[in-house]
């Protein structure tokens, strides 16, 4: 075998080239000729999206094992290629193996279980693994506005500060709510280039990973669905993502731990995304126990099949 099969899928979204895009690498079922890591990385190199994942044989007939891959690494888990993942074994795949039998995808962060939400539509659910924590630290205002200070005019005040949260170690999220559209309009990535620092921020024993900033509005009517949703926008230092699903599921929490009630269920609706004209649609359900802890977190979302082909393996 010199080549692999793989597909592409925007993910957040039913319509082809919005929401996130993702690319779906199937690996040989010959063991004999099994992938190693680095031909991996080449593979998600090549197609340079934020996140390609590669399907591993059948051995079980209800569990999918997925990699997911950055172009830089491999990674535990992450939102868009875990909805991703679910909506191709759940919604398109033509092989018999896979549908509605299948229950779990079996990643690096450990097993997450996935399910059609509403077979109507073509949801799919994932119920993610989740070891939340707010942290001491907040971010200061001043800091904000060296790293974006296009916002210098929507925080005339010098004493804001804003929270910073896990869902889980290694994946963290600083949260700033502007007031207005306007104000996330006005969102650049950071000067320079420059990350928030795990270390000087996160609390000892979490400083791993990544700190995502996470721009939203809360409250703004959206005429395609017809209801009250969150907007957002995801910066990470450099960079812009159109559908952040780990970013998504760690607001939610942060939300339904401050403002939620002892054995409430909350829903989230975050768009993101529209700003770069690839507007996604993120759906997260959070479940409080009667000491208002997290039960579970299921984040939830569409894909829509783009292109199909095939790929050289690179040597080994």
């Amino acid at each position: 075998m010199t080549h692999l099969n793989f597909v592409t899928l925007d993910v957040f979204t039913s319509t082809p080239y919005k929401g996130n895009p993702l690319a779906v690498v199937f690996l040989p079922e010959d063991p004999a000729q099994a992938l190693n890591q680095h031909q991996k990385q080449i593979l998600a190199a090549e197609f340079n999206l934020s996140e390609s994942i590669f399907v591993h044989p059948v051995i079980e007939g209800t569990k999918r094992t997925i990699d997911i891959f950055t172009t830089d690494c491999e990674i535990p888990f992450a939102g868009h290629p875990t909805i991703g993942a679910a909506s191709w074994f759940l919604t398109h795949s033509a092989n018999p193996a896979d549908g509605a039998g299948i229950t779990t995808l079996a990643t690096k962060s450990g097993d997450i279980p996935i399910s059609i939400q509403d077979g109507a539509t073509k949801y799919v659910a994932a119920q993610i693994a989740h070891n939340t924590r707010i942290h001491a630290a907040r971010f200061p205002v001043k800091e904000l506005l060296r790293l974006h200070p296009t916002l210098a005019p929507y925080f005339p005040k010098k004493d804001v500060t804003f929270p910073l949260f896990s869902v889980v170690k290694g994946m963290s999220q600083l949260f700033i709510e502007l007031e207005s559209l306007e104000a996330l309009a006005a969102v650049t990535p950071a000067t320079g280039g420059e990350f928030v620092s795990s270390s000087q921020y996160l609390d000892e024993g979490w400083q791993v990973g990544l700190v995502c900033v996470y721009f939203i509005v809360r409250g703004v009517w959206d005429d395609v669905l017809g209801k009250k949703v969150t907007r957002a926008r995801m910066m990470l230092g450099p960079l812009e993502d159109p559908a952040t699903g780990s970013s998504a599921s760690g607001l939610a929490a942060y939300l339904s731990l401050t403002e939620g009630q002892p054995g409430q269920d909350l829903d989230y609706h975050v768009v993101q995304g529209v700003e770069m004209g690839r507007r996604s649609d993120i759906g997260v359900g959070v479940s409080l126990d009667s000491e208002k802890k997290i039960e579970k977190v299921v984040l939830t979302g569409t894909a829509v099949s783009v292109s199909e082909g095939k790929v050289l393996i690179p040597r080994a």
